[in-house]
């Protein structure tokens, strides 16, 4: 204690206190933020890595630590689920792996504890450094590609389980004052959402050349291979093309004014192959692999293609239309 004498008469006291300055930082578990991979095909989940991430895995902390993480602390994450990856409507499964960063380097095991503080993860996140804001723990996720399944929602729940020790509280010279030590658990939501798709291989058709019409022969064995998703019912319509008198007329290849009239025909047979009600044909009637879609290997449609011959031979030239193929789910 410091006296003064400036003033006559009066005895005036300051009293200097110095305390100690804390640098804390305190975790808890919280709720999570749900995972979601979003909307795709199933042709694009078998064949293309697809991620995803969440901003807040379950640990949140406030506060700010005076230096980076030792050696001797520690933030473990133990994620465990009942099932291999997200699980779609008829059982299918498409796994995943779960990353601390995001980048492939640091995969996470199921059942076994990773810990966020290694590899400057917590430190590079910012988690400890701003006493003004509390920060979460992100993760990332990438599917494993080769997954051949049906369409539908696919969703799975982890439990993570949280478990820290580190020094919140440094005194002077840098001594640990006080430790941050907890766990806890949480769930987190992945999901995804497959659609169905096909990739279709419709080879283009030549009826090769005549000089009349009644010298053009039907053009057989010409095929539609498909591959639908797994587990899929579909139909297969053929349009009218671009130059078709009405709907569900004659077929009609153009060159400059002229027109010459033929038309497509299911299987080997005479039976019109069209894009609207019975003309369409089922997943079922394929000639190869009938019933519904395989997600990886093809069902084949057999068609037949001619000119009609009941009409009188046009002009000289190179006659063209275009005929779009559809699926329907």
């Amino acid at each position: 204690m410091q006296f003064s004498d400036r003033w006559p008469g009066k005895v005036i006291g300051l009293m200097a206190i110095f305390l100690p300055c804390h640098a804390y930082a305190l975790c808890e578990v919280a709720s999570t933020s749900p995972a979601g991979f979003g909307s795709m095909s199933s042709i694009a989940v078998r064949t293309t890595l697809q991620t995803s991430s969440t901003t807040h895995a379950g640990l949140s902390c406030t506060g700010s630590l005076a230096s980076s993480l030792a050696s001797d602390d520690h933030f473990y994450a133990t994620i465990t689920s009942a099932t291999a990856g997200v699980v779609g409507p008829t059982s299918d499964v498409i796994g995943y792996t779960v990353f601390a960063n995001n980048s492939t380097s640091y995969p996470i095991t199921r059942g076994v504890a990773f810990d966020f503080a290694r590899h400057s993860i917590i430190d590079d996140l910012g988690l400890l450094s701003n006493p003004a804001v509390a920060k979460a723990v992100p993760i990332y996720l990438n599917t494993i590609i080769g997954s051949n399944v049906a369409a539908g929602i696919y969703s799975e729940t982890l439990n993570i389980f949280w478990s820290w020790d580190y020094c919140h509280d440094y005194g002077g010279g840098g001594s640990c004052q006080g430790r941050d030590i907890n766990s806890g658990s949480t769930s987190l939501t992945v999901n995804m959402t497959v659609d169905n798709d096909c990739t279709i291989t419709a080879p283009n058709i030549s009826f090769g050349s005549a000089s009349v019409i009644s010298s053009f022969s039907t053009v057989t064995g010409q095929t539609i291979n498909l591959a639908c998703t797994k587990g899929s019912a579909y139909t297969v319509g053929l349009d009218d093309g671009q130059h078709a008198v009405g709907v569900g007329g004659r077929r009609r290849m153009i060159s400059g004014s002229n027109y010459l009239a033929y038309d497509l025909f299911k299987s080997a047979g005479t039976t019109r192959w069209g894009s609207v009600g019975t003309a369409r044909r089922a997943s079922s009637d394929a000639e190869v692999n009938p019933g519904n879609g395989l997600g990886t290997g093809s069902q084949i449609f057999n068609y037949n293609a001619k000119i009609y011959l009941d009409q009188s031979t046009p002009s000289p030239g190179t006659y063209l239309d275009s005929v779009v193929l559809d699926v329907g789910f």
